[in-house]
């Protein structure tokens, strides 16, 4: 038989220290093959021992009693918890949190500085990197004077037009 603790079947092992080998609906051969194993393996009887152990310390444990008013109290915090302001709630839950938050609050800086750090911001048009005013007034201009051009360009010209009256 292949070992319980080996195959991933300690389930049959601890069913076996906790008295509930027959519940699983095994054959006479499997459960009888089972305890030979358990009988020969170190490992086995070591886990069945120690199973054994925490089973009858959880036999001797008994809980403390409930006190009378447990319901009421138990009631009163429920409804102060639900009075509470979300904001208040969430400044209680992150009393004792808010170790994890450094380490994230460090990760968003890095990437927002790495970003600005990557895209520089765009230099606003003007005299340090734009187009000046008095530029754009040459360009405006130039354009004035080909447009002139052309239109003078595709004017008939005098000679034709006094052969045309």
């Amino acid at each position: 038989m292949i070992c319980p603790l080996e195959s991933e079947q300690m389930d049959l092992l601890l069913d076996d220290a906790a008295g509930r080998l027959a519940l699983r609906g095994l054959d006479e051969a499997a459960m009888a093959a089972l305890a030979r194993h358990i009988e020969t393996c170190p490992a086995c009887v070591a886990f069945r021992r120690d199973q054994k152990a925490v089973w009858a310390a959880l036999d001797l444990w008994q809980p403390e009693p409930v006190s009378a008013d447990f319901n009421r109290q138990l009631w009163q915090r429920i409804d102060a918890a639900a009075a509470t302001p979300w904001y208040k709630a969430l400044t209680e839950s992150l009393r004792f949190g808010w170790k994890p938050l450094v380490p994230l609050a460090a990760a968003v800086l890095m990437i927002v500085v790495g970003f600005l750090l990557d895209h520089p911001r765009a230099t606003p048009p003007g005299p340090a990197g734009g187009v000046s005013i008095i530029e754009a007034d040459q360009v405006e201009q130039t354009l004035d004077d080909i447009q002139l051009l052309r239109q003078l360009d595709t004017a008939p010209a005098s000679g034709d037009a006094k052969t045309t009256m």
